[in-house]
């Protein structure tokens, strides 16, 4: 290997059980560069990674890494303390009972970062990624992206050679993920060899990288600077640059973006939130927030990690009470095991809300028998969120062994199966892939325009927030602005709804708003 690339790989292939997950892949990663691997879910960007940091079995071909060959026990042990990897998930690789402190001292130790250079490290980071605030606060309280935010921290502490992320802003806001490619970026230029390699379904934040590799059916699809991949499809943004590439391996529908269809007329709330707050003991996640949303809405929900939606959600369905105000749906106050109101609502939560051991049918024959669903009326309805969602071909398939894509959609699958006149949906399609993700606002548009199914949705994909009627923005429990995503932007005098987003918050900081928890 030369001394130009930090790692190659020729005629890679693994397989698990009959599934081929890399198929004979020559790749290769430039040394001091950063090098993006995209591609659809389920392709083998996780395992091409895991491989690299030395955390996966060589089944066959040749791997090298830091100028020698993973192959040789006594390489791959010298080059341990030089890989920093992240694995794709929230928390997975951090300790439940630690403080935020406490994990990345943990991980700086490991690697032999000790007093007050470990000191100095660590508090860096967790300033540039908003952690610091809450550097005593235990791992497992954190929230989803503030979890994603830590690990990011333990895998930079010791300043790494090879920087292996799997997705590592899955599920983090706008803000934080500009502020983690700064401090990435900052890292760079103090350490000019330093090599990065990158998974990630942000095109956004691909358009950053030196290189990007597409790999599709564990192969390289494509590969080249975005610059390039932009220019040999005739496109002005990545996104369509990948969407237009995939046609030439799989007939996916076209993509040219509609506009919403206009919402039926409708001035009745369904969902209303007045003055609601929920504290847990002195810390308060959601503060008197209030908003009515209408019939056939498609109402997205915005704001940094931690910064109340989730909580915001849970008592809107009844799974937490409100410690003060009211939540109402359909006009009545949102009382907890009211069944009746549960017939009428689908709530898809981040965690998915699967049963990993069950196939997929019987995940949706779970979910019916729940409901009471008649047996002619299951099946019937298991028949129609089949066809609609594509997993037709999966029936037979658990839910641990779908990509993620296809996890998802099962997920809606589940939330729709009684046919609810609300669907409550926190964070659907975070670390899904461009086209699978458009694929899945099609359905909630047809499903909001088609049969009058109020939809509320969080995420942090602004581009799905722009194709919603109306947006609320909330930033450290408080709401700061509720309306449509044209009227965001004009307030904020902003070209796009990220760089709006990112105004909002930081103009509530910078007058005293305080920092997400």
């Amino acid at each position: 290997m030369t001394a130009s690339l930090a790692a190659r790989v020729a005629g890679l292939t693994h397989r698990y059980g009959a599934t081929v997950a890399l198929d004979g892949l020559d790749f290769h990663v430039a040394a001091g560069a950063i090098t993006g691997v995209i591609g659809p879910d389920g392709v083998g960007k996780s395992t091409l990674l895991g491989i690299l940091a030395g955390v996966k079995r060589i089944q066959g071909g040749t791997v090298e890494v830091l100028g020698g060959d993973l192959h040789d026990r006594r390489h791959r042990d010298a080059v341990c303390a030089r890989i920093a990897f992240m694995p794709q998930g929230l928390g997975g690789n951090l300790y439940g009972e630690l403080s935020v402190a406490e994990n990345i001292d943990f991980f700086g130790r490991l690697f032999a970062v000790r007093g007050a250079e470990l000191a100095r490290r660590r508090n860096r980071l967790m300033e540039a990624t908003g952690l610091a605030p809450f550097a005593d606060r235990r791992m497992h309280n954190l929230s989803g992206g503030m979890k994603q935010k830590l690990g990011l921290c333990c895998a930079l502490v010791h300043d790494p050679d090879f920087l292996i992320l799997d997705e590592p802003t899955t599920g983090v806001d706008p803000l934080s993920r500009r502020n983690f490619w700064r401090l990435v970026d900052a890292m760079r230029d103090e350490r000019r060899t330093m090599s990065v390699l990158v998974a990630t379904a942000y095109m956004e934040e691909a358009e950053r990288f030196d290189a990007l590799v597409m790999l599709d059916a564990g192969r390289v699809l494509t590969r080249g600077t975005p610059a390039l991949l932009k220019a040999r499809n005739q496109v002005p943004t990545l996104e369509e640059a990948y969407a237009a590439l995939l046609p030439a391996v799989r007939d996916h529908e076209d993509r040219a973006a509609a506009p919403l269809p206009p919402a039926r007329a409708a001035d009745v709330p369904v969902i209303e939130a007045e003055s609601l707050t929920r504290r847990f003991g002195d810390f308060t996640a959601v503060d008197h927030v209030d908003f009515r949303i209408l019939r056939g809405e498609i109402f997205g929900f915005l704001g940094p990690n931690g910064s109340g939606k989730t909580t915001t959600m849970k008592m809107l369905t009844g799974l937490l009470p409100a410690s003060e105000g009211v939540a109402k749906l359909f006009g009545a106050p949102v009382r907890a095991g009211a069944l009746e109101l549960r017939r009428r609502l689908g709530y898809m939560s981040q965690s998915f809300s699967l049963y990993s051991e069950l196939t997929v049918r019987e995940n949706l024959e779970l979910q019916a028998r729940l409901f009471d669903l008649a047996p002619g009326t299951m099946e019937r309805r298991i028949a129609v969120v089949l066809d609609r969602f594509g997993l037709l071909d999966a029936l037979d398939v658990h839910a641990h062994d779908l990509p993620l894509g296809m996890r998802q959609r099962l997920a809606l699958a589940v939330a729709v199966i009684h046919e609810p006149e609300i669907l409550i949906l926190d964070e659907p399609t975070s670390g899904v892939d461009p086209v699978a993700r458009d694929s899945f606002w099609r359905l909630i548009v047809e499903m909001a325009r088609g049969a009058g199914v109020t939809v509320f949705v969080s995420t942090h994909y602004l581009g799905e927030a722009e194709r919603c009627d109306r947006v609320a923005l909330m930033n450290a429990s408080r709401l700061l602005a509720a309306a449509s995503p044209a009227e965001l932007k004009r307030a904020a005098g902003a070209d796009s709804l990220e760089e709006a987003f990112i105004r909002y918050i930081e103009a509530d900081e910078a007058a005293g708003g305080r920092v997400a928890a």
